[in-house]
């Protein structure tokens, strides 16, 4: 009794409140907050990756412009287009897993029960995180490589390649984290995706 009385006081502060209303957050909504915080690097990654594509825009421009008027040529602007290409689709690729924008095959998934369901999309989703994390690896170590070696392109730039290289391992990064965040939404019966955060008309027509 003496061991059950302590337990419950300790339970409890000085003013008789318990740890949860005392403001001391259980161990879920603290792991909420940690699938929140993912989905904010995210969401950053997403406006990162539109300001890659903001910046082929401009660089085509430029191009044109060059070739038309000024009857030049702007030597790196093919070049850094690519690179930046690459930078776009790895830094969204985080935010197109969280608004579900990736295509999906789902035939299988929607001809079994709720349970099969789930444990399918778990299977899924684990394989996913495997993968993104081998991809977040691989582009890592060859970002160092290419770091320790100085290694420079090939091109009139002569970029170093460890430049170009960082943003491919960094959206790698945060598609393994947005991957093992969908993988405990699912474990913890939420959805894995929200797709009311999609843009343009795909939102529209999940709306209507």
């Amino acid at each position: 009794m003496h061991d059950i009385a302590a337990g419950a006081a300790a339970a409890d502060t000085s003013d008789g409140k318990t740890d949860e209303q005392a403001g001391l957050r259980p161990a879920s909504e603290a792991v909420a907050r940690v699938l929140d915080g993912v989905d904010r690097l995210s969401e950053w990654g997403a406006w990162a990756s539109a300001l890659c594509i903001l910046g082929i825009l401009m660089l085509i421009v430029a191009e044109v412009v060059a070739r038309n008027i000024f009857n030049k040529s702007i030597d790196f602007a093919w070049e850094f287009s690519a690179f930046l290409m690459g930078a776009a689709f790895m830094l969204g690729a985080a935010y197109s897993l969280r608004t579900g924008s990736q295509v999906r095959v789902k035939v299988l998934l929607d001809n079994l029960s709720p349970p099969g369901q789930r444990a399918l999309d778990l299977f899924a989703t684990a394989l996913c995180v495997i993968v993104a994390a081998y991809l977040t690896f691989a582009l890592g170590h060859l970002t160092w490589l290419s770091w320790m070696r100085e290694s420079r392109s090939d091109k009139a730039s002569e970029l170093p390649l460890w430049i170009a290289q960082f943003p491919l391992a960094l959206g790698a990064l945060l598609f393994t984290l947005q991957s093992m965040t969908r993988f405990t939404r699912v474990l913890r019966g939420e959805p894995g995706e929200d797709e009311t955060l999609r843009v343009g008309q795909d939102a529209k027509a999940e709306a209507s």
